[in-house]
């Protein structure tokens, strides 16, 4: 077997290391070189004049042997673990080995021991200039020697390694010289290139002349013409700073007179200006054969940007260190990768993790468990968005303590979008999440005892109060029993006389001993404290505890009432199963014993009472009654007015509305039948106009109502009340001044585009007609949060942000009678024939549908201002294209099924149908559509009223589209409740358009809907 020893070349510790020998070796760059005819000779010769058969020049790598050259062998490199060579490294003279086979060192190497093995060996040492063997020149035989060689021989050999270690000195030295020859035509060509690149003034300073040489530099940088420039060392000299000019000029002789080599310093060199600049100066110093200065050549760097950076940087770190400082929170980063890597103060102060621990995503080892890999993923997921990480959770302080943290990380970029880093910091929420907790619990405990109260309130003796108490105590808190009991004379005597139980919870109602309760019963009972058991079988002796256990008790909570220094009654909640009780259920079953014991008192006292006052309160009911019954027939007369007040005027408009329909149609009737056309159109139109008339009224009475169809939108208030300004300016007259105020950054409103640009129309022209002498409309809009909505009528609106449009004018304003009614239908204060009077109540109606609220504040002379709420818009924003309508007809083979109740509006569409090409079926009702639809061969497009007899329309689409899951549906509505908001009404696959609607405009809707993509199922 050989030996590690054999293996590796062992080094004489005096004089060489087995690094310094490969480094020896590796700066001949022999090793992997062709042959070399002037190292093939020297082998031969050696062969030759030892007689021997094989001979080798060989290196020793670190690795390997190789061979440069050799006779007899026929292979160019072995292992070292085959190497007889490496036995000679550590002899100092030539190394003979007369028999192989009887030297323990190489005896079971495998060349020795094969069929024809290596029996001979003699080798000398090829060394470097400083001694270390690097390899040998050797002869070797397959037959021993057992005289070894002569000490000519052994000269010889000796002489012939000297000679190969002269021929590997002469090349190195050749490639040497070479490579220092290409360096210094490359250092020249850098030289020059740099000196034309650099921004620094590089100069060669020949100090036995006294010239001195400037790169273009000291033109670019410190504006001195180079033409112009003395090139002399006085010139340089006489440029610095009189401050420093003699320091600096000391310094360079100091350098050039001693042992130096370099010299640097930093001074202030003049601008051809007139100005300063601080530089960094640095001078390589050449030195002749006697080491005498001759030569100087360094580069002068202009400082002025970097002291600039070093100031602004100083500035920002001592920016972001008090920032640091005044952060109330531990400060992190992690790698882009999203791994904390590196020293991290912050988090180590808190977790008092070790540097090794929390690297990586070792961190999460101080995460409560149960947050841990949550964290892990939410971490994730922002790393690979690359979005700010908005994160809650537990961590282990380094006191030991679970703590609650809430997390904020963000990226942080490079000017080329790299993400470079994540910076996040930890803010310690543990006290205010308690408190939240806290106030939540509280607050359930407040509303749980305000229901209580409430029901509680209705019953008139003791045992109703406390059956009502024990129920919801039992049920708000999921507990299996809730009992209350009265103590007995003795003190330990108790009957529970009533109690809730859980479905599979048996009744505990009976009498029972305080005393076989246990001792803590006895002794914190009759203390006037509460007994808190959460596991009797943990908490108690085995004796205690079965006598809960036998009434199927686990854990128990028991509040005593103390009169007058005695026990005298008990309430308590028991649960079947263990129970760990919290400090809200204690203050919540505390709070309800005690009012619960208050109002009983409260009861008794009421019912003495009651019986003393009982004829007291008779008189005074009977008088009640009377009192409510005026005052109803006083609000039931008010409601008589104003709906006689809303139907006169719905009567008297639709009367005028009708009588240019009617009578429109009878001139027409007439002038048909006696064959004259000339005022065919003319009659047309009036009748058109007064339809149009009477469907504005009806969508003004929905808006009142609050029962018009809303297309609910993500509406820009801020773009839509700027784009009307030119339409306002038009409708206004020359003396009133418009003025607009947008505030930046409205938010959206959640409501219908066109009914807010019909409502500020309505609002705007309202203005103008109280200022008939001048003055000045301001339309205003800005964001309203919740907190800052202060009208009194707030309370019934919902919550969330608001925008606020507001509609000011200074003209003759309004009296408090008739701001009080100014919302009210057909109210108007112009003459007779200027208004309806349904102007400002269908603004009202629009903004209480769409979730808002409307305010005017006024008074006589002082102008009117209206407050227009409106919901903000969160969420979202659906962008709708507005396009053309466009009249298509049928294809071959469409159906559609129609579904109307009423017989006119029916005929009309499905006229309009027939004349598109569709195949029409038809249907006055849902249960007659449902059994049509189950005879059409195809059915492309549903159109229905929203509102028929029986089922109505959404309900028959939900029906059909269960076969038919695909099928695209068109509502038609003159009024629907449910379909006052489409948004709310509406499906996919869904659309609806108002009654009453124009025919190229439902014909259009048909063919989008047909050639719309199908519902996803």
């Amino acid at each position: 077997m050989t030996t590690d020893a054999a293996r590796t070349p062992a080094a004489s510790s005096s004089t060489w290391s087995e690094a310094e020998r490969i480094a020896a070796l590796n700066s001949y760059a022999m090793i992997g070189t062709p042959a070399e005819p002037d190292f093939d000779d020297l082998v031969q010769l050696a062969a030759d004049a030892f007689a021997a058969p094989i001979a080798v020049i060989t290196l020793i790598a670190g690795d390997r042997q190789w061979f440069k050259a050799q006779v007899g062998l026929g292979v160019q490199d072995m292992p070292l673990d085959l190497s007889i060579c490496t036995h000679a490294l550590s002899h100092d003279d030539v190394l003979v080995i007369p028999d192989t086979t009887l030297d323990d060192r190489v005896a079971a190497n495998p060349l020795v021991t094969a069929d024809n093995g290596l029996r001979f060996y003699a080798g000398a040492l090829l060394r470097t200039p400083k001694g270390i063997p690097i390899g040998t020149l050797c002869v070797l035989d397959r037959q021993p020697r057992p005289d070894g060689i002569t000490p000519q021989q052994r000269h010889l050999l000796t002489v012939l390694a000297r000679q190969v270690m002269t021929q590997m000195e002469l090349r190195r030295i050749i490639a040497l010289t070479d490579r220092r020859a290409d360096d210094l035509r490359s250092v020249e060509e850098r030289y020059r290139l740099a000196g034309r690149a650099t921004n620094d003034a590089i100069w060669d300073w020949d100090l036995q002349t006294d010239q001195v040489q400037w790169n273009e530099a000291i033109e670019r940088t410190y504006g001195f013409d180079l033409a112009t420039v003395e090139p002399t060392g006085a010139w340089w000299i006489a440029h610095i700073h009189p401050d420093d000019r003699d320091r600096i000029s000391a310094g360079i002789h100091d350098a050039t007179d001693s042992n130096a080599i370099h010299w640097s310093d930093e001074y202030r060199f003049a601008r051809a200006d007139g100005g300063y600049a601080p530089v960094l100066d640095r001078g390589f110093i050449i030195r002749d054969a006697s080491g005498r200065a001759t030569r100087m050549v360094g580069a002068m760097l202009d400082l002025t940007e970097r002291r600039d950076r070093e100031v602004a940087l100083q500035t920002s770190n001592e920016r972001f260190e008090a920032a640091v400082e005044a952060i109330d929170g531990y400060l992190w980063t992690n790698s882009a990768e999203g791994k904390m890597h590196g020293p991290q103060p912050g988090w180590a102060k808190l977790t008092g993790q070790s540097q090794e621990a929390y690297q990586g995503y070792g961190w999460a080892d101080a995460v409560h468990p149960q947050d841990a890999q949550p964290s892990i993923d939410a971490w994730d997921e922002a790393v690979a968005a690359r979005k700010m990480f908005i994160f809650e959770h537990r961590v282990l302080c380094a006191d030991g303590q679970w703590r609650r943290f809430s997390i904020r990380a963000v990226p942080m970029f490079d000017a080329d979008g790299t993400l470079r880093e994540w910076v996040g910091i930890h803010t310690d929420v543990t006290l205010q999440r308690e408190q939240e907790e806290s106030l939540a619990a509280n607050e359930m405990r407040l509303r749980f005892l305000d229901d209580l109260s409430r029901e509680i309130t209705l019953a008139h003796d003791a045992d109703a109060v406390m059956a009502i108490t024990t129920r919801m105590v039992a049920t708000h808190l999921g507990v299996s029993n809730c009992a209350y009991a009265d103590m007995d004379e003795d003190g330990d005597g108790f009957t529970i006389r009533g109690d809730w139980a859980a479905a599979d919870s048996p009744s505990i109602v009976g009498h029972y001993r305080l005393r076989d309760f246990g001792a803590m019963a006895l002794e914190r009972l009759h203390a006037g404290l509460p007994l808190i058991i959460n596991d009797n079988a943990r908490d108690l002796p085995a004796h205690e505890a079965r006598t809960f256990q036998d009434i199927g008790i686990a854990a128990t909570i028991c509040l005593p009432l103390i009169k007058g220094g005695r026990l005298t009654a008990l309430m308590a909640i028991h649960d079947c199963v263990p129970h760990d009780w919290t400090p809200s259920e204690l203050r919540l079953i505390a709070s309800v014993a005690e009012r619960s014991w208050a109002h009983i008192e409260r009861v008794r006292t009421t019912v003495a009472l009651a019986e003393l006052n009982a004829s007291l309160e008779e008189r005074v009911e009977e008088r009640s009654q009377q009192l409510l019954a005026a005052e109803e027939a006083l609000r039931q007369a008010q409601k008589m007015e104003a709906v006689g007040q809303l139907t006169g005027g719905i009567a008297h408009d639709f009367n005028n509305m009708l009588t240019g329909v009617v009578g429109s149609l009878e001139l027409l009737q007439r002038h048909l039948a006696a064959g004259r056309g000339d005022r065919v159109a003319r009659y047309i139109d009036t009748a058109m106009t007064s339809a149009q008339r009477a469907a504005s009224l009806t969508q003004r009475l929905l808006a009142f109502s609050r029962r018009q169809t809303l297309d609910v939108t993500a509406v820009a208030v801020g773009g839509l009340v700027i784009g009307m300004e030119d339409m306002l300016r038009r409708t206004m007259d020359e003396n009133i001044r418009l003025e607009v105020d947008v505030a930046g950054a409205t938010w959206r409103a959640k409501t219908d585009h066109n009914q807010l640009e019909s409502a500020l129309l309505n609002l705007a022209i309202n203005a103008r007609d109280a200022m008939p002498h001048g003055g000045t409309l301001t339309i205003a809009a800005r964001n309203a949060p919740l907190s800052e909505v202060t009208m009194p009528e707030a309370d019934d609106i919902d919550g969330g942000d608001f925008v606020e449009i507001s509609v000011s004018d200074t003209g003759m304003g309004m009296s408090e009678d008739v701001l009080a009614k100014a919302f009210d239908p057909f109210f108007t204060t112009k003459p007779i024939g200027a208004g309806t009077g349904l102007g400002l109540s269908m603004v009202y109606g629009f903004a209480r549908q769409s979730g808002g609220h409307v305010r005017i504040c006024s008074a006589p002379e002082q102008g009117t201002t209206i407050r227009l709420l409106l919901p903000r818009h969160v969420g979202e924003i659906e962008h709708k294209d507005d396009q053309a309508v466009e009249v298509r007809v049928a294809e071959p083979g469409e159906c559609v099924l129609l579904v109307e109740d009423d017989p006119s509006v029916r005929l009309l569409v499905y006229d309009v149908l027939d004349d598109l090409g569709y195949a029409v079926w038809q249907a006055p009702d849902a249960q007659t559509a449902i059994t049509l639809a189950q005879t059409m061969p195809r059915m492309d497009l549903l159109i229905s009223d929203v509102g028929l007899p029986g089922m109505n329309g959404r309900q028959l689409a939900d029906i059909l589209r269960g076969d038919r899951p695909d099928l695209r549906i068109l509502f038609i509505t003159g009024y629907a409740e449910r379909a006052t908001v489409r948004s709310e009404f509406l499906g996919q696959g869904m659309e609806m358009i108002a009654k009453p609607f124009a025919i190229d405009v439902l014909s259009a809707k048909i063919r989008e809907m047909i050639e719309a993509p199908a519902p996803a199922a």
